[in-house]
């Protein structure tokens, strides 16, 4: 994508965490391993390494759960958004690739909010920006352009037509320029934020490619329901933190969890250079992979799910089989929940609860057998 790359070379050329006293909650007594596990379990799998290619998948990047229980998934290298049975039969295709109405050319993260809306991130239908389709008739809603930053990323589809995201632009106003970083909540086709729920601004520091390129792809987790419960948790090294809001913004609590920074494996550090230059490759910023280095510490948090009880499951960075600290929607610890069974690729497991149904998808973005597969996993 040209304009991540302009929005890279900016930076770069101009250059030649808040939070109210709310409640707080500490998991301090309730280590990771301090109490029983509940499992997930695979359920069955969709995607082959040869074959039928319908189910090859290039490059998934998202998969979500419709609300009549198909399963939509995003292969930014085909271009489409495949929808399939529970059972993994291929049932429709959404776009194409192009550049015409409904096309796509380069796209990341998909979410569906509750009315059914499909809603992707990245180029497509002369668009650089959001754009947005019908689940249950894979009809082109329309695009939200993006002007002269990436477009938002880190979707998660909340209550009627609006969803999360993060957005990322640059602020020179003050001679030292500055990311700037906020969640908000939008709606499809609304150019302005419903809600903006946080902000973090941050110096640009110019020796430091790798950490722009995780915070444009990654940087945040997100996570909410249909009921107006949000969530977001900066991706950190050094702390582990979730703060919690209502529908208009204001902070309802915030969880600390008691976790200690842990190093990555070699094998761990292999993946996470492959992942960041297979995201610099993404976005038409090749040259700048040689530059590029991992960090040598797992993020102490990597993402935030909520099931369709309302229950916040936060995956923790640091072990590398998957394992989830679970909360009520007061923020209340519940249980600790593992992913049954060895998995070598654990340590780059993306998983998606549906807020419509039980249903638990999960991908390796760097899979063990060489080729991706969408699972379906259910709680032991």
């Amino acid at each position: 994508m040209l304009k991540y790359l302009v929005f890279l070379s900016t930076l770069l050329l101009i250059t030649a965490g808040c939070k109210d006293e709310n409640q707080q909650i500490s998991t301090e007594e309730t280590q990771q391993t301090a109490d029983p596990a509940e499992y997930i379990v695979k359920i069955d799998s969709m995607g082959v390494e040869l074959g039928d290619s319908s189910q090859v998948f290039g490059a998934v990047e998202g998969a979500v759960t419709g609300p009549d229980g198909n399963i939509a998934v995003l292969d930014r290298a085909a271009c489409c958004i495949r929808v399939f049975s529970p059972e993994g039969e291929f049932l429709r295709q959404i776009s194409r690739k192009g550049n015409g109405p409904g096309e796509m050319i380069s796209t990341a993260f998909l979410t569906i909010t509750e009315d059914g809306t499909l809603i992707v991130a990245g180029d497509g239908s002369e668009t650089l920006g959001i754009h947005a389709f019908d689940y249950l008739t894979g009809q082109w809603i329309g695009s939200d352009p993006c002007f002269s930053s990436p477009p938002p990323t880190c979707l998660e589809g909340a209550s009627g037509r609006t969803y999360m995201r993060k957005f990322l632009d640059v602020d020179t106003s003050t001679g030292e320029p500055q990311v700037v970083v906020q969640i908000t909540l939008n709606e499809v086709g609304v150019e302005e934020p419903l809600v903006v729920f946080h902000e973090d601004r941050m110096p640009f520091e110019q020796d430091n490619i790798s950490d722009l390129i995780s915070l444009i792809w990654f940087g945040y987790d997100l996570a909410c329901d249909f009921s107006g419960r949000f969530y977001v948790s900066p991706r950190s090294t050094e702390e582990a933190i979730v703060y919690a809001y209502d529908s208009t913004g204001e902070e309802l609590f915030t969880i600390e969890l008691d976790t200690e920074p842990m190093q990555r494996t070699e094998e761990e550090l292999e993946t996470e250079m492959l992942i960041l230059t297979a995201r610099a490759m993404a976005m038409d910023a090749a040259e700048l992979v040689p530059s590029l280095e991992a960090s040598e510490f797992k993020p102490q948090i990597r993402g935030l799910e909520v099931d369709s009880a309302g229950n916040l499951w936060v995956l923790l960075g640091g072990p590398p089989q998957p394992t989830f600290q679970v909360f009520n929607y007061l923020g209340e610890y519940q249980h600790r929940v593992v992913l049954h069974g060895d998995q070598p690729d654990g340590h780059s497991w993306n998983f998606n609860f549906s807020n419509f149904s039980n249903s638990i998808l999960a991908y390796a973005e760097d899979p063990a057998d060489g080729f991706q597969k969408v699972w379906t996993l259910e709680v032991e």
